[in-house]
């Protein structure tokens, strides 16, 4: 007979853990491990002399200015005049983070928090950001929970105003950028789209869905499910949301809110507090042109 726990049996990601963390094939390659920790120094300092880099990295000064040497040489640092003792980043440490989008930094910080609300819900929950179409699910527990029926939904796509996913989306972002998003709606030939001509209908669904404190969808996406969806916020900016789905036949989505909405609400603040701190959002701390700025 097995020892392991009915939870043991799910792949790691659904037990909110994290493939590849220690279990490394190769040895780390020290000397990149302190390039990068010299990089996220001076993001976080600014201009800064060899002395205190030795001082706040704890490498000797002969290994700071040979890191340096070689940063410099990739062009990612500039050391100051002949007068000036500090180091600073170039534009150039731009390109490190230009390509890293929503749907990266929701696939690695989501994958986790997704797990943890697993062991707590057991029902399937998603991950989705808005592509401009509609919202794309980036991470599920659909193909670890034994009451989902569809196994595969890693990219499929919900519509705004119908899908829990979307309504939360929508409903809790301000009013200027539901300004933008009905008029993408209004000029869509999509038939799930059509609601969005509809002023009454979107007026009512704000309204309703801001009083009651979440998002909800019963056999408006697919007959016989239902759901209820919080908003992931960055400051006041919406930038994703995440849902639980359920049978219609189960329960009804103030049932599924009342048993739920607790841990999906820390699974939330735990989503926002990982996004604050790795500062993934590109545009809260990129420079203007021709400014030296921080890594973003």
């Amino acid at each position: 007979m097995s020892d392991k726990t009915e939870l043991e049996k799910f792949p790691r990601e659904a037990r909110g853990e994290i493939p590849g963390v220690g279990d490394l094939t190769h040895r780390p390659v020290r000397a990149l491990a302190r390039g990068l920790s010299l990089l996220q120094l001076m993001n976080r300092l600014g201009p800064v002399t060899v002395q205190e880099l030795s001082r706040q990295s704890r490498l000797n000064r002969t290994t700071v200015y040979r890191l340096l040497e070689t940063l410099e040489a990739e062009g990612f640092v500039k050391r100051g005049a002949i007068s000036s003792p500090l180091w600073s980043l170039t534009l150039a440490v731009r390109s490190l983070s230009e390509g890293y989008e929503q749907r990266d930094w929701v696939t690695q910080l989501g994958a986790p928090v997704l797990g943890e609300l697993f062991k707590q819900v057991v029902w399937p929950t998603d991950i989705a950001v808005f592509d401009g179409r509609g919202m794309v699910i980036r991470e599920t527990t659909h193909k670890f929970s034994p009451l989902s029926r569809n196994r595969n939904m890693v990219g499929v796509r919900w519509p705004l105003l119908t899908s829990s996913l979307g309504r939360a989306f929508f409903c809790f972002s301000t009013a200027e950028v539901q300004s933008s998003l009905l008029e993408a709606l209004q000029n869509s030939e999509l038939p799930e789209d059509a609601r969005g001509r509809d002023k009454a209908f979107v007026q009512s669904l704000v309204k309703i869905t801001r009083e009651r404190g979440y998002a909800q969808s019963v056999d408006e996406t697919d007959k016989g499910i239902s759901s209820i969806a919080l908003p992931v916020c960055s400051g006041d900016q919406v930038v994703a949301s995440i849902n639980l789905v359920f049978f219609t036949s189960a329960m009804t989505p103030r049932v599924a809110a009342v048993r739920y909405l607790d841990p999906m609400r820390s699974a939330v603040r735990q989503l926002e507090q990982s996004l604050a701190q790795n500062s993934l959002i590109s545009d809260l701390s990129a420079p203007g042109p021709g400014e030296e700025g921080p890594l973003s």
